[in-house]
């Protein structure tokens, strides 16, 4: 009997709905051809000489100190030294979360030193001297604080956790405009690095047997008997070429990246990405050696190439993508959204349940679990 017009349409959309998750823009296809990259990278390049990077003004450098674990995720959050608006509301979000799914979680921003252009730079220097002895989560560094650059930013904040935050598991760049929704993304990790109960008995204190044995291993950094995953995980941009507009914000010049290079290798997003600690000790090391890119993600992520990583691509970071306020979505499946002022930032924060954790339903209908990312990025497309 053949099917009726309605149950025709019905299997078309369905199939439709099916080839676009798999291989839409930002679909699980992306993420299953991440995983084939690493056998197609070439070699990995000799280490690099140190970076040259400016000095901490504001170093910070016991921020990851304290009683009990180190923190399993190290948030960094780049923002600029006037905006102090979204940091507050990160702080009054999000970012004052220090503990989830049993873990300690840090957040600390980072920014260089105000424009010598602006006529209150002095007054900006006194009110960032106050707002970190008052809230303890400023790094700051000795460079003019622009958006070409970002890689210096990075490099200096990727380099402070190597160096004062050493047994942070996973480290998140990311905006000021950004909301993370930090118990998924712990989750997440997780789910991809282990049983983070193997990660928490391996901070437990060893005997000197125990710690020698560990020594004639080797291996590479290890949390306790535990080695530390690479990973590079975020909203990967596939083929990106560079832009040569004149006095453009992403301007990439000729000498920078000559026409012969073709396009940029894979690169996660800078609206968020994850590093785990043995990721950062890798990039580090070749970065020096990497083209002076003014782009910081492109940056992080042709470094990382050189390195012989590539970056894992994760349907639940944003991106740049923006995510209208939808409580299923923000409070279940993505792990973060981009472009949210410090009220939205705030309402985000309060749909999704605040800081009491109390939820008195769930986040999402059956249904929309069904859907997932899906019915997410449906909301999104939608909305623009």
């Amino acid at each position: 009997m053949p099917l009726s017009l309605f149950r025709r349409l019905l299997l078309a959309s369905l199939l439709l709905v099916i080839v676009w998750t798999l291989f839409g823009p930002s679909g699980l296809g992306e993420e299953l051809l991440s995983l084939s990259l690493a056998s197609l990278l070439p070699a990995p390049a000799s280490p690099g000489p140190p970076l040259a990077l400016p000095r901490l003004l504001i170093p910070n450098e016991g921020a990851c100190g304290g009683p009990g674990a180190p923190p399993f995720l190290l948030i960094l959050v780049c923002t600029a030294p006037q905006n102090l608006n979204q940091r507050n509301a990160i702080r009054a979000s999000w970012g004052g979360q220090r503990e989830t799914r049993g873990l300690r979680v840090q957040t600390l921003f980072l920014l260089g030193e105000p424009s010598g252009q602006h006529p209150t730079s002095g007054s900006h220097e006194n009110h960032l001297a106050q707002e970190s002895a008052a809230q303890g989560d400023i790094l700051q560094a000795a460079f003019q604080d622009s958006y070409r650059n970002l890689t210096l930013k990075t490099l200096s904040g990727l380099n402070w956790a190597d160096k004062h935050c050493p047994m942070a598991r996973y480290i998140l760049k990311t905006d000021d405009d950004v909301f993370v929704n930090v118990p998924e993304l712990v989750s997440e990790l997780v789910r991809r690095g282990g049983h983070w109960e193997q990660w928490k008995r391996g901070m437990e204190p060893q005997t000197e047997a125990e710690v020698g044995e560990e020594e004639l291993e080797g291996g590479g950094p290890t949390l306790g008997s535990h080695p530390v995953p690479l990973l590079y995980l975020g909203r990967v941009h596939w083929r990106v070429h560079p832009s040569r507009t004149p006095g453009g914000k992403h301007r990439i010049s000729e000498e920078q990246w000559p026409p012969t290079w073709g396009p940029f290798p894979p690169y996660a997003s800078g609206t968020g990405y994850v590093l785990s600690a043995s990721a950062v000790q890798l990039i580090l090391k070749v970065a020096s050696r990497a083209p002076p890119l003014p782009l910081e993600d492109v940056f992080v992520g042709v470094s990382a190439r050189r390195g012989g990583l590539t970056p894992t691509h994760c349907v639940k970071l944003a991106g740049a993508t923006h995510y209208p306020l939808d409580r299923c979505c923000y409070g279940k499946f993505l792990l973060t959204s981009h472009r949210l002022d410090p009220w939205k930032m705030q309402e985000a924060w309060k749909l999704v349940g605040g800081s009491d954790g109390e939820r008195t339903a769930p986040f999402c209908s059956w249904l929309q679990g069904i859907l997932g990312i899906l019915r997410c990025r449906v909301i999104a497309w939608l909305h623009s």
